[in-house]
């Protein structure tokens, strides 16, 4: 998975998905993964089962290497938990001890926006009750 080296304390976790990645199979390996994701509907996904379905998508382990030191590792590597509630996947991310932040991420363009917690806790009520908000 990406190392933490690269990131500074005052980065954050949507400035560093902001950056393009290196190639355009990176990003066309990022939308397989995504759609994988969204491919049960609604739910909450911890990260090992994030990681698990991103093996069935990238068999190749070369290509899974590449997508894990691009900006999809760097985003798994701090998530605790995801949600999904399609096009999106919000991300409850722990950078550092004491340090959350939330992004929520386009399946359909791969655009990161960071989300506030109450956002956060919306997409994850949403998940039980659509109307909830």
């Amino acid at each position: 998975m990406a190392s933490a080296s690269g990131l500074k304390r005052t980065d954050s976790i949507t400035d560093n998905m902001s950056s393009p990645d290196a190639s355009k199979q990176s990003r066309y390996h990022m939308k397989r993964c995504f759609a994988k994701y969204l491919e049960k509907g609604r739910r909450i996904i911890k990260v090992h089962d994030l990681m698990e379905e991103m093996e069935q998508v990238i068999k190749d382990q070369n290509d899974r290497n590449q997508i894990l030191e691009g900006n999809l590792g760097f985003l798994l590597s701090f998530t605790q938990e995801a949600i999904v509630d399609p096009p999106y996947v919000a991300f409850a991310v722990r950078p550092d001890p004491g340090v959350w932040e939330y992004v929520k991420v386009s399946s359909e363009n791969l655009s990161v926006e960071p989300i506030t917690s109450t956002d956060y806790l919306k997409f994850k009520e949403r998940i039980y009750d659509e109307k909830w908000y």
